[in-house]
């Protein structure tokens, strides 16, 4: 019994490992990585859908609300003297185990500080609306180009 118990716990801990480890981005794609601003992406979405970016902000959404059983819906902001309320923002998904990572970035809407995330823009068919896809916030690059992102 304790045998089959260790070699369940051994496999358990060899399939939960890719949970925890940092996204993989190989070099070529991680190259064509663009960096946007809210107030530009904001206009564009659409036209990066399937790209890998870095979207710059200084604060996220108070509000973040759970629209899928492993999906949560927020968004990012930064100041826009050219937008009625004077702030532009790109809608974003945070997967369930990233959710706190994502909480911990400031909703202080005077912070200046200079934030980036990277993810993928996507497209919600059923909803129609477009939004990027945050898959971490801290980008390593290794000797051969790859980078490895985490939160």
């Amino acid at each position: 019994m304790k045998r089959i118990l260790s070699v369940g716990v051994i496999l358990a801990c060899f399939c939960a490992r890719p949970a925890f480890c940092d996204l993989k981005i190989d070099g070529p794609q991680w190259r064509l990585t663009e960096k946007f601003d809210p107030p530009t992406l904001s206009k564009t979405l659409g036209d990066h859908v399937g790209q890998l970016i870095g979207v710059q902000f200084n604060f996220r959404g108070k509000n973040i609300h759970h629209i899928k059983p492993n999906w949560y819906e927020g968004s990012l902001w930064q100041p826009d003297s050219q937008a009625r309320k004077g702030f532009s923002n790109v809608r974003v998904m945070v997967a369930k185990k990233d959710l706190p990572a994502f909480q911990s970035i400031t909703t202080n809407s005077t912070s200046s500080a200079p934030l980036l995330v990277y993810g993928r823009v996507a497209k919600d068919a059923d909803n129609n609306f477009y939004f990027v896809r945050v898959l971490g916030r801290k980008a390593k690059v290794d000797s051969s180009g790859n980078a490895n992102l985490a939160w």
